[in-house]
């Protein structure tokens, strides 16, 4: 049991020192009293460390998301959000469950990923095209202008028009590829809370992560 809950402590080392220790003394109370004494006993109850370990990390994390959301403090930050759903991504695919379930799962899961991933790749796409033809005007005022002065005064200010424009809407583009990443986290963790169940020892000790 202790090579167990030593190679658990190893793989939350990302947890804060306070949650990762609370984590322990759950699972080693639990392991304790229910006489899981091997390590092949520990597995077979739990998971493989690296298995509990997933599940852990992701109900942390969406704990974290919940409890800003509640408080009304949240502000987008991507970085989270993405680490949130790569966790639960890790901690789905380490969950045993059925093959027809398991193929839905994936199936849903993906069709959302390519649409909200195209969705972004076409609105960045959009945003440099925009920005390159700006450039491209404005060389080309900037050539032209000495032989044909309102010509090239034309293709200048298109260009500048373009380039300025993106600039300001660029703050808008970044809120909007913020607020598609966290949607599909919110989406991520609504498939979380469908697909992985709490584990005995979260039935048995009643320990609330989500």
């Amino acid at each position: 049991m202790n090579d167990y809950i030593e190679e658990l402590k190893a793989l939350l080392a990302q947890l804060d020192p306070e949650e990762r220790n609370d984590v322990l003394d759950f699972y080693t109370e639990y392991l304790q009293d229910g006489k899981f004494v091997t390590y092949n006993d520990c597995v077979r109850e739990l998971g493989t460390p690296r298995q509990l370990a997933r599940k852990v990390l992701a109900d942390y994390s969406i704990k974290n998301l919940n409890a800003t959301a509640q408080t009304g403090s949240r502000v987008h930050k991507p970085k989270e959000d993405v680490k949130t759903i790569w966790l639960i991504v890790l901690a789905v695919l380490s969950t045993p469950i059925t093959i027809p379930l398991a193929i839905v799962a994936i199936a849903v899961f993906s069709a959302v990923i390519v649409a909200a991933g195209g969705l972004m790749v076409a609105m960045i796409s959009v945003f440099f095209a925009v920005i390159l033809s700006g450039l491209v005007a404005i060389g080309t005022g900037l050539g032209v202008v000495g032989g044909h002065f309102w010509v090239g005064v034309f293709y200048l200010g298109a260009g500048l028009f373009a380039v300025g424009l993106i600039m300001l809407l660029s703050p808008a583009l970044k809120g909007t590829i913020d607020g598609i990443i966290h949607g599909f986290t919110l989406f991520s963790k609504w498939m979380y809370d469908k697909l992985v169940t709490k584990n005995r020892a979260e039935k048995h000790g009643g320990r609330q992560q989500k």
